[in-house]
């Protein structure tokens, strides 16, 4: 078992088709809107809460995903590969990264990078690191310099 998959948190918008073509997974932040807690792109999509908005309701707030919720995620993927990379939102403006380490401490082989961005920031390093593991092109040693060089991107 040899295969690297390459995941991100929500933040990264990719579509569903863009994800489905790179094999890339991705975990949900938490979107609270009217004091109830959503999972973003699942139970509340940015047009639903864009209409919600529209129709005179408040934006809301975004919570980060819980250990727990990393736990699982990477435990699920771990099952079918050797190495997971995941990218996170900055760390300066979420503690995913914070909890996705310490998840990643506990499963083992995944290697958590600091996006140090969001949305298209985060996209186009997810995309490229995808091609990149379907190429065989990125190898362990790799994922471990990643994370120190990702801010010179």
């Amino acid at each position: 078992m040899s295969k690297i998959v390459i995941a991100s948190d929500s933040t990264c918008d990719l579509s569903p088709e863009i994800l489905s073509q790179y094999g890339i997974e991705t975990l949900p932040l938490y979107v609270i809107h009217d004091g109830v807690e959503h999972k973003d792109g699942v139970d509340l999509t940015p047009d639903q809460l864009y209409e919600k908005v529209r129709q005179g309701g408040k934006l809301g707030s975004t919570a980060a995903i819980n250990v727990d919720d990393y736990l699982a995620f990477f435990s699920r993927l771990r099952e079918g590969c050797e190495t997971v990379i995941h990218f996170t939102i900055s760390s300066e403006m979420s503690s995913c990264w914070q909890n996705a380490n310490i998840a990643a401490q506990e499963v083992g082989g995944v290697y958590v990078i600091d996006s140090r961005n969001l949305s298209t920031g985060i996209s186009l390093t997810v995309i490229a690191a995808a091609e990149m593991a379907a190429a065989r092109e990125l190898h362990r040693a790799d994922v471990e310099r990643l994370n120190g060089e990702i801010g010179t991107l």
